[in-house]
């Protein structure tokens, strides 16, 4: 049996954190160490922390973005696979199992799905439009393949692939985009693997998720560019076609919700999610406008 270590980051997720981990110490499939990397300053955190046995608490006097955090969790790790999920998820108990097993059977990257953690029984619509206006691509119920980015809510991947492919951008919060581009140049193709649920929790507003879409879909768009070298009219053909773009990933969001057995949801919530959507690609149009390094111009 190969080791196992989880890694989470933390930064203000006191409220969440509990049940993050007491999901994640019921796992059929034990984790063999669980790294919490914590950079709010905060005392709450640590109190958390220490109510659980064998959770090991990494501080940082700084504040750190995710993927920065992660980098230091997986620096500390001693696994053979190396595992990433958030404080506010809930993970099904055969969780790390599923993922694990994905591993033994070839796929050196392993990326699982994105479940809503539904709170109120009733639904919370506006919680809803936001997970699957992220995460439409990535819900249980799809069918497992390559994929072209894997989330870092729900990820494993080999020790051997992580230092072939460095360790995650940590000062962007794309930073799973880049790295599953990564994994894939050095010849480790994500594998999207459905059987592997977390339940992910959303709390903004409507006004903030909006913002927050507009900002991910900027830094997307600015890396994407740079990653694929696309010249001056490559980007500014992106960025025009802006209404095309939109249309085209609402009629992917629709047939994978479908497929998926999410239809009656994504019909509910189509309203909300075409304005996050929205704000997404105009996100993303400005970023393809950035100034690209002096090597990426024609």
């Amino acid at each position: 049996m190969p080791r196992v270590s989880v890694v989470l980051p933390a930064y203000f997720s006191q409220a969440t954190l509990p049940g993050t981990l007491t999901s994640l110490l019921g796992q059929e499939r034990r984790p063999d160490e669980i790294i919490v990397v914590n950079s709010s300053g905060d005392a709450e955190t640590p109190a958390v922390v220490a109510g659980f046995a064998g959770v090991r608490l990494i501080e940082s006097p700084v504040r750190l973005y995710p993927h920065a955090a992660r980098n230091r969790g997986l620096a500390a790790a001693t696994g053979d696979v190396l595992v990433c999920t958030d404080p506010d998820c809930h993970l099904a108990p055969d969780w790390l199992s599923s993922l694990v097993a994905a591993v033994d059977a070839g796929h050196p990257v392993v990326g699982g799905s994105m479940d809503f953690f539904r709170a109120d029984p009733a639904g919370d619509r506006l919680a809803l439009a936001i997970h699957l206006t992220k995460f439409w691509w990535a819900l249980p119920g799809r069918a497992a393949g390559p994929a072209w980015i894997v989330p870092t809510a729900n990820l494993a991947f080999t020790r051997t692939a992580w230092l072939r492919a460095g360790p995650f951008r940590g000062d962007i919060f794309c930073g799973d985009a880049v790295q599953s581009w990564r994994f894939a140049e050095i010849g480790c193709r994500p594998w999207f693997a459905p059987q592997a649920r977390v339940a992910h929790r959303h709390a903004e507003s409507a006004a903030a998720a909006e913002a927050q879409r507009f900002a991910r879909g900027r830094e997307f768009g600015r890396e994407r560019a740079a990653w694929e070298r696309w010249g001056r009219p490559r980007r500014w053909c992106e960025a025009v076609a802006a209404p095309l773009r939109l249309a085209r990933v609402l009629i992917a969001a629709e047939r994978a919700c479908a497929a998926a057995g999410w239809g009656m949801e994504f019909r509910e919530t189509f309203g909300r999610q075409a304005r996050l959507q929205a704000a997404w690609v105009a996100g993303e149009s400005r970023g393809f406008l950035a100034d690209p390094p002096r090597s990426l111009d024609p």
